[in-house]
């Protein structure tokens, strides 16, 4: 932004943006249908009015807005959104300059900024003003798009107009052909009305889901992941093997927990288990400890009425909160869920009881409190998998682990290099058991930290290093494991044992 401060002096003021925080484990991440905004690019926002800027308001044909919204009601602070849908045609409208001087084409297409029907019936204002005794030629444009704030971009020059709208959210000019031949005579104002049509959305697939869900794993800051819109738009055998996809593309990066809903087609108890139990099959323990499913869906308002949403996006708001106030080994459960009415569905004590036996945690509502979370479990039936509150632990360490250890990768493994790898990670440890996320009641008895000849013997590749770390969470009382092994030909690798 710049101001006048004085004449011939002028101030200019950049807003500093935040840089990411690979280390915050109360960032989000959703993946799902949005109005607008760019497709498979993943966008960092940090309120609702972000979300609105880059992706428009609700119109009500999916859920991740209203998802996204909840999770910032509830106290989230930081979203990364993928838009995620079909191949698209994006609205455009064409507009002949003509032989009018200064401009740098003869004709223009206008598009929309990203695919989709949303700008169908958008409006483009263009006024040409030729010079006078009061300055050069200079064109306003005005973009008015149902649903959107309009948008004026006045004193533009005519040779830089592509430039000029570049900071238009709706729309993009695109010039075409040689520059104009300058007319002898130009009237003194031109004016050109243009109207977008050809926006087509197309619903996403599986492949635009498992696209996104390789996307997502690239980003190191999120550490909560959700896709609300997956079970309208996949179903039956496409939806189960794109979430035991999902599972598997998380599992190994150790740093990010899944919150599932319920596909809104299982309405029953029985159909709601059965999802359950797919997900933890014999021999995915670790996949199925990556994720939590939460159920029923929330009525949100709407207007005059009301809304089902997955409850996935409140959810994960209620984690960051809780996130910030006590940190990622707290588990997430007896906390209120706020901006929302009621339950969508409310199951009597018996049904309560089985969905809660599938690993299915539960939102109730309960008298005098409103909207809670009721559960903090992950789908693993493991003993110590089962915990989220124990695998966020882990999630926390892990990042913090290879803030430290990464860049050490390309050193030789030496007595030098295992003191400064133990001193780095006993003081990442010390943090955790300080901040009464680890069990003891001295920091010998919450953690330990190996890395001597006894894992790296003589013999060994000097160009690796092994290091084991053992952790007692405060609750539960499983011990984490941990083995680490830096090599400048394989980077650094962080492996659950």
């Amino acid at each position: 932004m710049t101001t006048e401060a004085l004449p011939g002096v002028s101030l200019t003021f950049v807003p500093r943006g935040s840089d990411e925080e690979p280390l915050r484990t109360d960032v989000a991440a959703f993946l799902g249908r949005f109005r607008r905004g760019p497709a498979g690019v993943p966008v960092r926002v940090e309120s609702w009015r972000d979300v609105l800027g880059a992706f428009g308001a609700p119109d009500g044909a999916s859920a991740a807005p209203y998802a996204v919204r909840g999770f910032f009601e509830n106290g989230g602070r930081t979203a990364w959104l993928l838009r995620v849908t079909g191949p698209g045609a994006v609205a455009r409208a064409e507009w002949a300059v003509g032989d009018v001087g200064g401009f740098a084409a003869r004709r223009y297409t206008v598009v929309a900024t990203s695919p989709g029907a949303w700008a169908n019936g958008a409006r483009v204002g263009i006024r040409f003003r030729s010079s006078t005794v009061a300055g050069p030629p200079t064109v306003d444009v005005r973009v008015t798009v149902p649903g959107e704030p309009p948008e004026s971009f006045p004193g533009l020059a005519p040779g830089a107009l592509e430039a000029g709208v570049a900071a238009s959210r709706l729309v993009r000019l695109v010039p075409g052909g040689p520059p104009p031949a300058p007319r002898a005579r130009v009237p003194i104002t031109l004016t050109w009305e243009l109207t977008l049509t050809g926006g087509v959305d197309r619903p996403p697939d599986r492949g635009a889901y498992a696209a996104a869900v390789a996307r997502q794993a690239t980003l190191p800051e999120p550490a909560l992941v959700a896709l609300p819109d997956l079970g309208a738009d996949l179903s039956g055998a496409d939806h189960r093997e794109l979430v035991r996809e999902l599972l598997v593309t998380v599992r190994p990066l150790l740093d990010r927990l899944v919150v599932l809903d319920v596909p809104p087609g299982l309405v029953s108890v029985d159909e709601a288990v059965a999802f359950a139990r797919e997900l933890d099959a014999p021999g995915e323990d670790l996949a199925a400890a990556t994720a939590a499913v939460y159920h029923p869906p929330l009525l949100v308002p709407e207007g005059t009425g009301a809304r089902t949403v997955p409850a996935s996006g409140h959810v994960l708001g209620v984690i960051a909160r809780l996130d910030a106030e006590r940190g990622a080994h707290h588990t997430p459960a007896n906390a209120v869920l706020l901006e929302a009415v009621d339950l969508a569905v409310a199951f009597p004590v018996a049904q309560q009881v089985r969905l809660v036996d599938a690993g299915i945690d539960l939102l109730r509502c309960t008298r005098g409190r409103g909207l809670v979370v009721w559960g903090g479990r992950t789908l693993s039936t493991a003993p110590d998998l089962r915990y989220i509150a124990h695998r966020r632990l882990l999630h926390l360490l892990v990042r913090a682990i290879r803030r430290v250890a990464a860049p050490l990768v390309f050193d030789v493994n030496s007595p030098e290099l295992r003191l400064t790898l133990v001193r780095a990670l006993t003081s990442v440890l010390l943090a955790a058991f300080r901040a009464g996320a680890l069990a003891g009641a001295r920091p010998e008895q919450a953690f330990r930290v190996v890395c001597d000849e006894g894992n790296n013997p003589p013999g060994q590749d000097p160009a690796t290093t092994v290091c084991e770390v053992e952790v007692a969470p405060a609750v539960p009382m499983e011990f984490i494991r941990l083995r680490l092994v830096l090599g400048a030909d394989r980077g650094l690798e962080v492996i659950e044992a």
